[in-house]
């Protein structure tokens, strides 16, 4: 662990085929990019944590590895605050053994993080074995490291087997990290990692496997241009949808399914928001990409939330009835589908495409040399003008609510959804306070929505799992307030007036 500075590991990982290295060594679209001879190592690594697992609640990863007669000692933690899904924080420095020798580092995290209580209490949670083949590369005045990584990752709860290629920036633009992932994908089939080593090992220790990560709040400096602030919130949204990609392949939590939905949504709403700025031809593309991804997940997030509140709720009011059974074990069995479905896009070659080809076409930035002076627009001012405009679509059929069918309705539900997630992406630019009302005001708007969504979904779900079966007939039975809004009237989102009045119509329930 260095001393001083703010150093950064800039690494993408992509998960091998067994068997697939000796292939890929001999492949002719990395020939072109060699810059050295391969060296083999062997690396046994042991990473520390606190019996109570302090630093990997803090997204942290603290190792000492051996390599021959020496060992090294590496500190890792999670990407800075609006980086990138690849960028995160790492110190390293030789030590004498295979214990930490922690000493006082400037990055003001860690230093909260450590203290000498944590140095006494520190101790072996799990081990890697791996045999490493270190590639160099180099073209465009950019240095790589190509790593092929095989081995194992030993914990007390099991082992995983490791294959995976790490592609590590030493000098140069980050876009060559993109284009030897595509040389090797080129050579052999390859998927996102999204997981660190330390990452997996942790989730495999877990209850339930990895976790759900819902979206972390967005900082943007007073004086950010529109440019950096839509590049930081791209990549915070990409930061979530790998995290809970990661979590839906390797677990069963209807929570990992939502927050990945939701990761999905909130890049579509960034590319609407940011769209007056962005190239057409690209935010279409990706915008594309990204409904058929969401699309893929939408069977299994309805069944989560049929099976999960709706039907719990209603077997709670009609214990007596039968068909609840069927009702269950179909809907069970469409879950099953479901998932397995969106496990499958997941897995796919198109999911690492569309978001290989997303963080590359960020991270490149030539999408904001085409925006041209757009680009510089204080950020500030454009979050104005664009909340407005969200807002007056939002509360333009608030007074005759009440009497919308079932499309008009869900229009108005994306709607509020696109507003809310513009509040939270601009809303550090605002009076704090002000944007916490509004913030809020947005989420019971869409609370009630939901309600009403829910009826639909009930709807949907039993047609799909029972379509031939005699099921019982239910209204929407919520597990929240069921009250159905009836108006929505609205004051400037910008400033610090009460920012949405609701009124609404309380009743037993509704069908």
């Amino acid at each position: 662990m260095t001393e001083g500075g703010d150093p950064k590991e800039i690494e993408l990982t992509l998960r091998l085929e067994p068997g697939s290295i000796p292939r890929l060594l001999r492949a002719a679209s990395l020939k072109p990019m060699l810059a050295g001879r391969k060296r083999t190592q062997r690396l046994q690594s042991t990473y520390y944590d606190t019996p109570d697992l302090r630093l990997h609640r803090h997204r942290m990863a603290l190792r000492v590895r051996r390599v021959g007669d020496s060992f090294m000692q590496t500190l890792k933690t999670a990407r800075g605050r609006n980086g990138s899904s690849i960028t995160r924080g790492e110190w390293e420095k030789p030590v004498a053994g295979a214990r930490p020798e922690l000493s006082g580092s400037t990055d003001k995290h860690v230093r909260r993080v450590f203290d000498e209580r944590v140095l006494e209490r520190l101790e072996p949670v799990f081990e890697t074995d791996i045999q490493r083949s270190v590639i160099p590369l180099a073209f465009g005045g950019a240095e790589i490291e190509l790593s092929l990584d095989v081995g194992e990752i030993r914990t007390p709860k099991g082992n995983v087997a490791v294959c995976e290629a790490e592609i590590e920036l030493k000098a140069g633009g980050v876009a060559s990290v993109y284009e030897v992932a595509d040389a090797v994908r080129r050579a052999v089939p390859a998927a996102i990692e999204p997981l660190s080593k330390s990452e997996r090992a942790f989730a495999l220790m877990a209850p339930g496997g990895p976790q759900a990560r819902g979206a972390e709040p967005i900082e943007l400096p007073a004086e950010v241009d529109v440019a950096d602030a839509f590049l930081a919130i791209a990549r915070g949204c990409l930061v979530q949808l790998r995290a809970n990609a990661a979590a839906v392949l390797a677990g069963d939590s209807p929570e990992a399914m939502h927050q990945l939905r939701v990761a999905l949504r909130r890049l579509r709403s960034a590319f609407a928001a940011f769209g007056a700025m962005l190239p057409a031809r690209d935010r279409r593309r990706f915008a594309r990409e990204l409904k058929t991804l969401a699309d893929s997940c939408g069977r299994a997030r309805e069944i989560d939330v049929f099976l999960d509140e709706i039907l719990a709720a209603a077997r709670r009011r009609l214990r007596r009835e039968p068909a609840l059974v069927a009702v269950r074990a179909a809907a069970g069995s469409a879950r099953a589908a479901a998932w397995a479905r969106a496990r499958r896009v997941i897995a796919s070659p198109r999911f690492t495409d569309t978001v290989l080809a997303l963080e590359a076409w960020l991270e490149t930035g030539a999408w904001r040399i085409a925006a041209g002076e757009a680009a510089q627009e204080p950020a500030l001012a454009y979050a104005r003008r664009t909340l407005r405009r969200l807002h007056r679509k939002l509360t333009r059929h608030g007074g005759e609510i009440a009497g919308l069918d079932e499309p008009a309705l869900h229009e108005i539900r994306l709607q509020a959804k696109k507003l809310r997630y513009g509040a939270e992406f601009f809303g550090s630019l605002f009076a704090a306070k002000a944007a916490r009302r509004y913030v809020a005001a947005l989420a019971a708007v869409q609370e009630h929505l939901g309600i009403l969504n829910d009826g639909a979904t009930v709807r949907h779900v039993l047609e799909a799992v029972a379509p031939r079966r005699r099921v019982p007939a239910m209204g929407c039975v919520s597990t929240r307030d069921p009250s159905t809004l009836t108006s929505i009237s609205g004051d400037d989102p910008t400033t610090d007036t009460p920012p949405i009045r609701m009124k609404y119509m309380y009743g037993d329930g509704f069908t």
